[in-house]
């Protein structure tokens, strides 16, 4: 195992001659490049990768504490909902043999990962090999997050759900639509995303005082760098409800493995009466029907509106190994 620059990370994840799983969002090159320009200046970046001869079999992205002698996922739960490991399929157990050596041999005693998906190779694979070396792995469930798999039209998914919330949805949209002339724009293009994001958090800073202090300076920073980021690749879908040419509602999405995450959501109170934060919601899933994509991903939290949508939960989990 070796380290690996951000530039090193990029082109590994760009050449189609790897065939890793990158199935993580929050670990993809352009995410840690937002990440660490935001807040790298508080952590040391600990990129490592593994190697069979020429072939990739896996990617670290850590961090490393020196004066606690520990590593941890690059990002924080705060911002990255899902943290992992990126391996080659069938080479888990030699990545992960890779990284307890590597960890040992650069005296880090601790590692602390937040964020674990339930179906990671981290709580079996890696579980099996601390436990040859003899480490010690500490398991606790941490979160869960909703998710929902898409039927191939908006009237099916209306269909799949209980019929009070059905009912619900088509009341929202008729009461939303008497309301004025209604408008979803979708924002794209990279050029044009700096001015869009800064509309989106205007419009987030006013929907609530904790969501104000939140967004820091250097968290507003992030956003834009995010934004950047994933719209050059083709994954950033921001979408903005209008009532009659005014922005009731944003919503920040990200299309990524045939899944829409929905990551953050914006509205303005004076539409309050009209559930547009909601409703941004609901026409951002019905675009990713309309899109052909297979699952919509509200992310980390049980929120009892994700439930009435259809949301199923999967388990998150916080590892601690004592390396020895």
């Amino acid at each position: 195992m070796t380290g690996e620059t951000l530039d090193g990370l990029n082109r590994i994840w760009r050449d189609p001659r790897n065939r890793l799983s990158w199935q993580c969002l929050f670990v993809l090159p352009p995410w840690l490049e937002a990440w660490i320009g935001s807040f790298g200046d508080a952590l040391t970046p600990y990129l490592r990768v593994a190697r069979t001869k020429d072939t990739v079999i896996g990617v670290a992205p850590l961090a490393i504490n020196h004066e606690t002698c520990s590593a941890s996922f690059l990002g924080d739960a705060s911002v990255c909902d899902y943290l992992d490991f990126v391996i080659l399929p069938g080479q888990e157990l030699e990545f992960f043999i890779s990284l307890v050596r590597d960890l040992r041999n650069n005296n880090i005693r601790y590692l602390t990962l937040e964020s674990v998906p339930e179906d990671s190779a981290i709580l079996t694979d890696f579980k099996h090999v601390t436990d040859k070396f003899g480490c010690q792995m500490a398991i606790e469930t941490q979160d869960v997050a909703m998710a929902i798999e898409l039927p191939v039209t908006w009237d099916n998914y209306l269909l799949q759900i209980p019929g009070k919330q059905r009912h619900e949805i088509r009341r929202k949209f008729r009461r939303l639509y008497d309301a004025g002339e209604i408008a979803y724009v979708l924002t794209e293009n990279p050029s044009d995303i700096s001015e869009e994001m800064d509309a989106f958090l205007e419009l987030f800073n006013m929907n609530r005082p904790d969501k104000a202090a939140f967004m820091t300076q250097r968290m507003r920073g992030f956003f834009q760098s995010l934004g950047k980021n994933l719209a050059e690749v083709g994954m950033l879908k921001l979408f903005k409800l209008q009532i009659d040419g005014v922005s009731a509602a944003m919503v920040m999405c990200f299309d990524f493995q045939s899944t829409r995450f929905l990551y953050n959501n914006a509205y303005d109170d004076c539409f309050k009466e009209y559930s547009v934060g909601m409703m941004s919601k609901i026409m951002s899933m019905q675009d990713a029907i309309e899109s052909g994509l297979k699952r919509y991903d509200f992310l980390k939290g049980n929120e009892i509106y994700k439930q009435r949508l259809g949301g199923k939960p999967t388990r998150l989990f916080h590892c601690r190994i004592d390396l020895g």
